[in-house]
């Protein structure tokens, strides 16, 4: 933000910005960053874990969340709050003996169809495998124990991991305790799968779920070929990664970081604050694709041959727009304020609707590489 505002200013003082100009463009990106924060402003372990029962009960609760929050003043921080804390977390966790405490989990995969992890402090990896049961292999650091039964007994006492019916729960809210996971589910379609971490990096592959949600604090999200209805990934402090994925819906936020998705997919709905979004959309079936930075540049990729229209926005960076059969239909050049609307291969089959901007960097639609 600093490195903007300043950029903001060179160009004042070089003339080719107002000081009228400046101060709007600036309460954009102000507007922009807050509109980031005010999703994250609550955000602590015990929030991060709170019982999904609420969101049940409650649908309209995540408009709600964005309705609440303290001011933009006191949110300018709160990326290096969140990182501060993790780095106290690891310190407090770094004082002191610990012991590793290695544990496997093991049921009958028949009838289960959801799958849900919670945990403060580790790592979450999942994969599909051939057999029939579901695996979870554990690694745990437990901190602030005297030896290994102490440690052995905390972990059991504070790791849950059981069948509730149709659903693998899988909660760790100890922070003393680092857990990391690495799941084995039956290769076969799920109905819902959920992953909650307040730091740590989270990684999936190859499985089908209708409706699969990961969120993170701090660390990155990475998933290859992993398929459904409905995907939505955030993060605060890391990137997202998402190659060859097969979901009907996919929503990607990160406050801090790059966002790169490949694969195919109706709706894509992709936002970062501070990191270049690239996305590359191979679907010729896509209706809609939503791209937005505030300080870095928007790459996308479309197949040919398909019907398009939408709309390319920048602030101070540039707009380019490289499809085939292309009509613009409006253009503006103002100093602070690039748009450009076009359409493209009238002739041509589908609907694809783009919209994609960035306060500061460049935009760029382009036909995917033959």
């Amino acid at each position: 933000m600093k490195e903007e505002r300043r950029r903001i200013l060179k160009l004042v003082e070089e003339g080719k910005l107002s000081v009228e100009e400046a101060l709007s463009l600036i309460e954009k990106l102000d507007q922009e960053k807050e509109s980031h924060e005010k999703n994250w402003a609550s955000f602590s372990p015990s929030i991060l874990l709170k019982k999904e029962e609420k969101e049940t009960e409650n649908p309209s609760s995540e408009g709600a969340q964005y309705g609440q929050g303290k001011t933009a003043s006191k949110l300018m921080n709160w990326i290096d709050t969140a990182v501060k804390k993790v780095k106290e977390l690891d310190l407090d966790l770094a004082i002191g003996s610990s012991f590793d405490v290695p544990h496997v989990f093991q049921f009958s995969g028949e009838g289960m169809n959801e799958w849900d992890i919670q945990i403060v402090n580790g790592h979450v990896d999942f994969k599909p495998w051939s057999g029939d049961e579901v695996r979870i292999e554990c690694d745990a650091k437990v901190f602030q124990t005297e030896s290994e039964l102490e440690a052995k007994e905390a972990f059991l006492k504070n790791f849950y991991c059981e069948m509730e019916g149709s659903k693998l729960k899988v909660a760790c809210e100890k922070k003393s305790m680092k857990a990391n996971v690495l799941v084995y589910l039956p290769d076969r379609a799920y109905d819902s799968g959920k992953v909650k971490l307040f730091s740590g990096p989270i990684r999936g592959e190859q499985l089908t779920i209708k409706d699969f949600k990961a969120k993170t604090a701090n660390g990155m999200i990475s998933l290859t070929g992993m398929a459904g209805s409905k995907a939505e990934l955030e993060t605060a402090n890391g990137q997202i990664k998402c190659s060859g994925h097969r979901f009907e819906t996919l929503e990607a936020e990160t406050i801090h970081g790059m966002i790169d998705v490949s694969g195919t997919g109706k709706k894509l709905d992709l936002q970062s604050f501070n990191g270049k979004i690239m996305l590359n959309a191979a679907d010729p079936e896509c209706r809609t694709i939503h791209c937005s930075a505030a300080t870095g540049s928007v790459e996308i990729s479309i197949p040919r041959d398909v019907k398009t229209s939408g709309e390319l926005k920048t602030n101070l960076g540039s707009l380019h727009c490289y499809l085939d059969a292309l009509e613009i239909t409006a253009e503006k050049h103002d100093s602070i304020a690039k748009e450009l609307r076009f359409r493209s291969n009238e002739a041509s089959e589908g609907g694809l609707s783009v919209f994609a901007d960035s306060k500061t960097g460049s935009v760029v639609l382009k036909h995917k590489e033959r």
